[in-house]
């Protein structure tokens, strides 16, 4: 079952209070179905995601985009800034979750500007970079931030799959700020190594000359 189709199941389930299921749901998907709507909420027969909120006790409303050719629309309109102006992907996301939500949007804004020839052309240019944001971006890296964890919060990634097949755990990625937390305690032992090498070596210059003007 796609993610469309599971946000049709939710939307089912809270607006058909006789038949809150399609006819042939299996049970364990039912169970999955009831769980997952918990986080969801229907106004004027729009599904709405309910984020929570970092550090408040309140949640954030969003659209829930079932249509593609909606979702690439929103998209682009989210990438493309004042005077024709190309957003970085975390400026696009950003701007984009602020009011939709559908599962996976971060890679499809990832996708999408990868195929975006303006920007391809900007990072194939050599030139000063002001943004870190941006400077993450050419390394590879993906900004962190505290929004960007809830791409896994709407409970679809069990609801989505077969009900008749055991998931397997999936594998954890090495996420980006360790390794730049390694490098940086790295660079910080190196500057440590340097400084006490300096530090001797002007101790034994002293004591040198002091031995010397002795005599």
């Amino acid at each position: 079952m796609s993610s469309e189709e599971s946000y049709r199941a939710i939307l089912r389930y809270l607006t058909n209070e006789r038949e809150p299921y399609a006819p042939g749901t299996e049970g364990n998907v039912k169970r999955k179905i009831r769980k997952a709507a918990a986080c969801y909420v229907v106004r004027g027969g729009t599904l709405y995601y309910q984020r929570r909120q970092r550090h408040r006790k309140t949640f954030a409303e969003l659209e829930v985009v079932l249509q593609p050719e909606r979702r690439r629309d929103l998209i682009e309109a989210a990438h493309l800034g004042p005077g024709g102006t190309h957003h970085t992907r975390h400026q696009t996301w950003h701007y984009l979750s602020k009011t939709y939500w559908w599962r996976g949007i971060l890679k499809q804004v990832k996708d999408y500007i990868k195929q975006c020839s303006k920007c391809q052309e900007k990072l194939d240019r050599s030139r000063p970079i002001s943004d870190v944001s941006e400077m993450l971006e050419e390394l590879g890296l993906d900004l962190e931030s505290g929004e960007e964890s809830n791409e896994s919060e709407d409970d679809l990634s069990n609801f989505t799959s077969s009900p008749t097949t055991a998931s397997k755990p999936a594998k954890k990625k090495p996420v980006s700020k360790h390794e730049l937390v390694f490098v940086s305690g790295t660079l910080q032992s190196a500057l440590r190594f340097v400084t006490s090498v300096l530090v001797f070596a002007a101790l034994v210059t002293y004591f040198s000359q002091t031995t010397k003007t002795a005599y």
